[in-house]
């Protein structure tokens, strides 16, 4: 089953900057978690420092994917393209 979602709305692209920064503060919890594990030395995570570095990771690639989308779809409205698999039944 597939679910249309459109690439168009700003609420995809909040859903898609908000995935990416819990994805993100997670691994840099894990991460930092581990190696203070590994270390042994007493550390103190700042949670607001790893939240401003995953909120910048995520707008920077949420606005890569933005613009690689957006320039995609000039492409295709400038040049359309038949894309349906079967190529038998053309009309």
């Amino acid at each position: 089953m597939k679910i249309a979602i459109s690439r168009s709305s700003p609420r995809f692209w909040a859903l898609y900057l908000l995935l990416h920064f819990c994805f993100l503060l997670t691994v840099l919890f894990v991460f930092r978690w581990l190696w203070a594990e590994i270390v042994g030395k007493k550390y103190v995570m700042d949670l607001a420092e790893m939240a401003f570095e995953s909120a910048c990771y995520a707008v920077l690639i949420t606005l890569i994917k933005f613009i690689r989308y957006w320039i995609g779809k000039k492409r295709y409205e400038k040049n359309p393209v038949d894309r349906r698999k079967n190529n038998l039944f053309r009309e």
